[in-house]
């Protein structure tokens, strides 16, 4: 075991009980809107997961330290649940369930970690402590992360340890411009590094998690079957339930289809609940509005243009896309027929119908 680590433990207790840390001025944020997941979802999407990382942490700590002071006590519990849930669904489909919040709660819950111990054995199932102790020779560059990997040692790959991703340290940037502050006088710059590093993760890892919990407890027993298959990803579900549901709206379940004016029965309320559901789970990918929005940036009146509506959203394929990263914006959910739904925008002016029935409801 590396004689250093204890040393160093033991400078950290005595200088927090007798210097006062100054926190440097950052300046104010204001905490993001929903479009502002928008640029992580392209992330995930092409899977960047450098990037995707980096922005999952700036907009959590937009949270967490609304005045841009990391070394203040973090207010996880102004994290909103929805956006917290929606930036764990997205993390999830993009990495086929291996990153995410949740995943990470779920290895929370089975250690139970409560103490310095406990949380590091935590850190090293994500991949986010040391296996080995530092050598001497390292040591002497990396003194201030003798436990705790730093930003450049994460593992950005598909192949990264489960949960590894999201990462919820402080960036190797704010870190290292603290060590390189101390050659220039600055007297607690040392300490300063040391808990970004290192000693937060022992206050604000219990913290965050209690919040991750909190939130994936909230409401789910009064999710929607449809909601459920949309928060996991399960387009395919998703789809069929929708043209259930549509079908039932219209009473036309036993027809087993819709006809374009069949849309002018549908509950303006229940119209739109699917519609929001739909919108907010993928991102504004997905949806009846979205699917209106390219009929009326088409221009959309005739038969001619319901095809070009179909080749903008896939529908000239054989089979349907349930996939988010591949489908076509506006591809899903598709036109209700029988539990599936069919590919076609036209039958009497479907889409038209849709996009009027969807305008007069606004």
């Amino acid at each position: 075991m590396y004689k250093f680590n204890g040393f160093i433990g033991g400078i950290i207790a005595f200088l927090a009980l007798i210097i006062s840390i100054t926190p440097p001025a950052f300046a104010q944020t204001q905490p993001p809107t929903a479009q502002a997941l928008t640029p992580l979802q392209q992330q995930l999407n092409s899977e960047n997961w450098k990037a995707a990382d980096i922005e999952t942490r700036r907009l959590i700590q937009q949270w967490i330290f609304p005045k841009g002071d990391v070394y203040a006590k973090p207010e996880v519990n102004q994290i909103p649940c929805d956006r917290l849930k929606t930036i764990d669904t997205l993390w999830k489909q993009a990495s086929n369930n291996r990153f995410g919040f949740s995943i990470q709660q779920q290895q929370w819950q089975q250690l139970a970690p409560k103490d310095r111990s406990s949380i590091e054995s935590f850190g090293k199932k994500m991949g986010w402590v040391r296996l080995k102790p530092l050598t001497e020779t390292e040591f002497q560059d990396k003194w201030f992360a003798s436990t705790w990997l730093m930003e450049s040692e994460l593992n950005f790959t598909p192949n990264a340890p489960v949960g590894h991703l999201p990462w919820n340290g402080i960036s190797q940037e704010r870190v290292m411009s603290l060590i390189n502050e101390i050659g220039l006088g600055c007297g607690s710059c040392s300490i300063d590094a040391m808990y970004l590093q290192e000693e937060r993760n022992y206050t604000y890892l219990p913290a965050f998690y209690s919040r991750v919990n909190t939130c994936l407890a909230s409401n789910t027993t009064s999710l929607s079957p449809l909601e459920t298959a949309l928060a996991s990803g399960n387009w395919k579900e998703a789809n069929r339930l929708t043209s259930l549901g549509i079908l039932d709206l219209a009473g036309k379940r036993k027809q087993t289809y819709l006809v374009a004016t069949d849309t002018r029965k549908l509950s303006c309320q229940s119209l739109k609940q699917i519609d929001q559901l739909w919108v907010k789970y993928s991102m504004s990918r997905f949806g009846l509005s979205v699917q209106a929005q390219i009929w009326q940036n088409l221009k959309g009146k005739t038969y001619e243009d319901s095809l070009k509506f179909e080749k903008a959203v896939g529908w000239t394929g054989t089979q349907p896309i349930f996939d988010v990263k591949l489908a076509p914006k506006g591809h899903l959910p598709l036109r209700p027929v029988l539990s599936d739904g069919m590919m076609n925008a036209w039958g009497g002016g479907w889409i038209q119908e849709l996009s009027n029935r969807l305008k007069s409801c606004q």
